[in-house]
């Protein structure tokens, strides 16, 4: 029997942390972590990190370099409404208010149509909203009722929206649409933007089988797929990248022996920024991922404290970081979110932390708890035994992972009800959101009315 008994195991905290701390000690770091603050460009980096995009692709990317306006704009003195340009030498004498005898007026000498946005007719300084005037059916004479308040009123002179190098995008920052905009409207028709982490995911399983096998209920002794398991993680874990701005990059399912992991790993860590190895990584007797990992980079901890995910993984081989998950979908998920999604935002240069959201606790969490069970009663073979590191009394030394409904109250407070069910029961489906619940000698679970941070699913 393998001795696990040196198992590290951490936080999922501390699992980020020491992740990251690891590749930061790296001679290249990871990603673009660091580097805008820093001022690097691409052409001193081994990988090259940036790529240029198109202003409407550029949504939901990470500038890599501040983005500045190529010129002034307004580029030229421009209407501020739909208008009447006018002269103001021609109310400069006349007492405030005044308007001057318009009936010798003539279109294009005395006065002009000016639109919003649109630069001012050429010798025209000033201008009174077309609601102030009545043209004429020939639209060539005009009467007016108001006058403009001073020289420029009614226009927009040339560069006070933006002048030429005024930086528009910041190093770093996320672009949304109106960011994207507002670059575009300094003639930006392109942007430099963080290249998407590419995230390389291997399924290892003997009894993993692609979905799609045709089943006969009359025949169902004779089902190919008979004793298996359907491998859907694939299908998660695609999805999540590409929701978080990565480039997923598939993998066929890898048997469970040790030469298969070790050859699918070396391809991997050549081809991606982050690898996904999904199973073999708890206690079984073909459980290799953690082995293989140990003697082939730098293991970073075995486990983690908190279910479901209790045996997820982190390494680090040949600079890469591999993300070890365990478990079907529904728990996968989770570890998902907790693992992948913080390299990848790290990766791009964003803030590793995904912000958490207060909400007040409508009703109390449910009896009993998941992950190894210990502190007395008796010994059920089913289950885990406690194997938690030294903490101190009162410091939470396993999480339970717990579905919410999250919803606003009439008062406008952001209630959350405990969902019944473990992730994946059809229960679960109607979670949108979950708590990581403390568990542990001394610790109290959160009471109805209490405020609790939570996450959204």
């Amino acid at each position: 029997m393998r001795d696990h008994s040196q198992h590290i195991q951490l936080s999922r905290e501390e699992a980020v942390a020491a992740t990251l701390a690891a590749l930061d000690a790296q001679p290249e770091g990871f990603g673009w972590r660091g580097r805008a603050a820093a001022a690097n460009h691409a052409g001193k980096v081994a990988r090259k990190l940036v790529e240029r995009v198109s202003l409407s692709e550029s949504v939901g990317r990470v500038l890599a370099y501040d983005v500045c306006a190529a010129n002034d704009m307004p580029s030229a003195l421009t209407c501020a409404m739909d208008s009447i340009a006018l002269h103001w030498s021609d109310f400069a004498d006349l007492a405030d208010g005044e308007v001057p005898d318009t009936s010798s007026w003539v279109r294009g000498r005395d006065w002009q149509f000016a639109n919003t946005g649109v630069a001012m007719p050429e010798g025209f300084d000033a201008a009174i909203v077309i609601e102030h005037a009545q043209v004429s059916a020939d639209e060539q004479h005009v009467v007016i009722d108001a006058a403009p308040s001073k020289p420029g009123a009614g226009t927009r002179p040339a560069g006070s929206a933006m002048r030429r190098g005024d930086v528009l995008g910041r190093a770093g920052q996320l672009i949304t649409p109106d960011l994207a905009a507002r670059m575009g409207s300094g003639n930006n028709g392109s942007v430099p933007v963080v290249r998407r982490p590419r995230v390389a995911f291997i399924p290892t399983g003997n009894e993993l089988v692609a979905p799609g096998v045709p089943f006969d209920p009359d025949r169902a002794s004779s089902f190919a797929a008979r004793g298996r398991n359907f491998e859907t993680n694939s299908v998660l874990v695609k999805a999540k990248c590409e929701q978080w701005g990565g480039r997923f990059v598939p993998f066929d399912i890898v048997p469970d022996r040790r030469d298969a992991i070790e050859e699918a790993i070396a391809q991997a860590v050549e081809q991606a920024d982050i690898v996904v190895l999904n199973a073999g990584s708890s206690k079984g007797s073909d459980d290799w991922s953690c082995e293989v990992m140990e003697q082939m980079g730098q293991m970073i901890c075995h486990q983690t404290n908190h279910g479901p995910g209790h045996h997820s993984s982190f390494a680090i081989v040949d600079g890469t970081p591999i993300v070890g998950i365990s478990g079907p979908s529904a728990g996968a998920s989770f570890t998902l979110n907790f693992y992948l999604r913080p390299l990848m935002r790290a990766f791009s240069g964003l803030d590793p932390e995904v912000p958490r959201t207060p909400m007040v606790l409508a009703e109390a969490f449910p009896a009993g708890g998941h992950g190894p069970k210990g502190h007395g009663g008796p010994v059920r073979g089913e289950d885990r035994p406690a194997e938690h590191p030294a903490h101190k009394p009162g410091e939470p030394e396993f999480f339970g992972i717990k579905l919410l409904r999250a919803e606003h109250a009439e008062d406008g407070a952001l209630r959350a009800w405990p969902v019944p069910g473990r992730p994946g029961s059809p229960e679960s489906f109607e979670a949108n959101a979950y708590y990581m619940l403390p568990n542990g000698p001394g610790i109290e679970a959160p009471k109805p009315g209490d405020v609790i941070w939570a996450e959204w699913r």
